[in-house]
C-alpha cells in the first residue's frame, strides 16, 4: 500500500468516529515560516537519571533540542540538538534500564563536559522541560556553574485539566494530540515535547507554547504553612500544598504552595479561617520568578529585594 493510500485511510478512520489513529512522530522540516525580527531561541531539555532524588541519584543522559519561537507562541523551526551520556559511577538500577534501555555498558566512561552544556545554552532565552522540577534540579546538581536561565514546565504551565486532558504524562498528552514516539530516551522526549508545544489546545484554541509562555512568566508567591496543626494536613493536601523535605529549602519539613498574585489574598483568608483560626498569621513567603523557579540552588533572597513592593503587600495581607 502506498503512503498516500495509508494517509487517506487514516483520515477515513478518524472521521468515522469509531477509531482514533495515532501517527509515529516524524521530525518536521519546519512548523511555521516567517522572517520576524522578534524570534527567540528556546530549548526543550530532558534528563534520564538513576532515580528520582537529585540529592542521591545521578544523571545518566542529557538531551536538548533548540527551536525558534516568538512571544505569540509560534514555533518556526528546529535547530541543533545536544545529546550525551554520563557515567554515574555506580550500577544503574535494573528498573531504570527496563524503562530507558540505558545500562552500565551504555554509559561506561562517558562524561558530559559542563563547558559544552554552557556553550550550547549560551544563546537560549528559555529552557522548557516536561517536568522542570525534576530536570532543573538534576541539571544544576550535575553542572553547578551553569548561569541561571528562565524555565518553563510543560507539565504544570499548561492547564491540561481545563483542556480535558486527564493525565500529565508526556506519552498520554502526545496520544491526545494524535502521535506517539519512542519515550524515555532524552532526545526523543525533547522532540516530542517541542512537537506538543507547536500544537493548538483543543478548548482554548491557543498554541500550547503561548499558554506556557504566559504562565511561566508569572511572578509566584511560595507560601509556607509553617506550624500548621497536624490534623490540617489533609485539608492542605487537597488544596494543592506539598510537603517539603528539600534540604536546600529554607522552610523544609513544612507544607508549601506556589500561587500567582491574583490567588494570594484568597489563600491568606483560607489559612486564617480554616487552618490557623486567627486573624493575624505569620506565613513565610518566597517570591519566585522564571529564573528562580524549580531551582534547588538558586538563591531566592535576591528576589526579596527585586520584588520588595510585592513582599510588603503580602505582609500587610497577613497582618491586616
Amino acid at each position: 500500500m502506498q503512503h498516500e493510500d495509508i494517509e487517506n485511510l487514516a483520515v477515513i478512520l478518524n472521521n468515522s468516529g469509531h477509531y482514533r489513529v495515532t501517527k509515529k512522530y516524524q521530525r518536521p522540516e519546519y512548523y511555521n515560516t516567517g522572517n520576524e525580527d522578534d524570534k527567540m531561541i528556546g530549548v526543550f531539555l530532558d534528563i534520564e537519571a538513576t532515580g528520582l532524588s537529585y540529592t542521591q541519584d545521578k544523571l545518566i543522559e542529557l538531551g536538548m533540542v533548540k527551536f525558534e519561537y516568538n512571544r505569540h507562541g509560534s514555533i518556526f523551526r528546529l535547530l541543533d540538538d545536544f545529546s550525551g551520556y554520563q557515567d554515574p559511577g555506580s550500577p544503574i538500577p535494573e528498573y531504570i534500564t527496563k524503562l530507558t534501555g540505558i545500562n552500565d555498558d551504555t554509559v561506561r566512561s562517558h562524561k558530559i563536559q559542563e563547558s559544552a552544556v554552557a556553550n550550547y545554552l549560551q544563546d537560549v532565552d528559555l529552557i522548557i522541560a516536561h517536568n522542570a522540577q525534576f530536570d532543573r534540579t538534576f541539571l544544576e546538581t550535575t553542572f553547578p556553574s551553569l548561569p541561571a536561565k528562565a524555565w518553563g514546565c510543560l507539565m504544570y504551565d499548561v492547564d491540561w485539566d481545563k483542556e480535558e486532558i486527564s493525565s500529565r504524562k508526556l506519552e498520554y498528552i502526545a496520544y491526545k494530540f494524535g502521535f506517539f514516539h519512542e519515550g524515555h530516551r532524552a532526545i526523543n522526549d525533547c522532540l516530542a515535547g517541542v512537537h506538543l508545544l507547536a500544537q493548538q489546545l483543543p478548548k482554548s484554541q491557543e498554541p500550547v507554547l503561548k499558554e506556557l509562555l504566559t504562565q511561566s512568566a508569572a511572578i509566584r508567591f511560595k507560601l509556607y504553612a509553617v506550624n500548621s496543626p497536624y490534623d490540617s494536613k489533609e485539608l492542605l493536601k487537597a488544596r494543592g500544598y506539598r510537603w517539603s523535605m528539600n534540604q536546600n529549602d529554607k522552610y523544609r519539613a513544612s507544607w508549601s504552595i506556589e500561587l500567582i498574585e491574583d490567588k494570594v489574598a484568597e489563600e491568606i483568608n483560607y489559612l486564617r479561617s480554616s487552618i490557623y483560626n486567627t486573624s493575624a498569621i505569620n506565613i513565610p513567603v518566597e517570591i519566585v520568578d522564571a529564573h528562580s523557579r524549580f531551582s534547588s540552588t538558586n538563591d531566592k533572597s535576591n528576589n526579596h529585594v527585586k520584588y520588595r513592593d510585592k513582599l510588603e503587600w503580602f505582609q500587610k495581607l497577613c497582618t491586616s
